[in-house]
């Protein structure tokens, strides 16, 4: 067992596992819609629900706006991303991307306004998604110290304790 962080090499390393599964995730969602011809978040914003729907749909009606949240959208997922993989301001990152999903979240809730379940190309939901559980498992990663375990944070610790 590790003294600084109290968990075994076995939850470090799933620790550090799941850090880089949703930096993979998040820089491949980026690239995809980098890589997309003329891809903005327009319909996605557009077609938003829940209690903030007009505010993302305001955001949709507004050009500069709209060119802002595709940029933010695709470079925050790609270089977030890419933090998370390599384990660089991982704290800061995690929250990043935790901003993110929640985001994302709100933007789209799975809340049933009719019936018990939300059917999504998902199947059926329920106040509980994919995006919410993946904004839950980076609160996970943020709340370990998991750049320090495998990542550059490493070396930035190094530098800091040498000045």
């Amino acid at each position: 067992m590790n003294q600084s962080t109290g968990a075994t090499s076995v939850q470090r390393f799933l620790l550090v596992l799941l850090r880089f599964s949703i930096g993979w995730h998040l820089f491949y969602q980026g690239l995809g819609k980098f890589r997309a011809v003329e891809w903005t978040a327009r319909g996605f914003l557009e077609a938003a629900t829940g209690p903030f729907a007009s505010l993302f749909q305001g955001i949709a009606e507004d050009p500069k706006l709209m060119a802002w949240a595709d940029c933010f959208t695709v470079w925050g997922l790609m270089v977030l991303g890419i933090l998370l993989m390599v384990g660089l301001f991982t704290r800061i990152s995690a929250l990043g991307g935790l901003t993110l999903l929640i985001l994302f979240y709100v933007a789209a809730p799975p809340l049933a306004s009719e019936g018990f379940t939300v059917m999504s190309s998902e199947g059926a939901e329920l106040y509980v998604n994919k995006t919410l559980l993946e904004a839950l498992a980076l609160l996970l990663v943020f709340s370990f110290p998991t750049g320090r375990m495998v990542g550059l944070d490493i070396l930035l610790r190094h530098r800091r304790e040498n000045n």
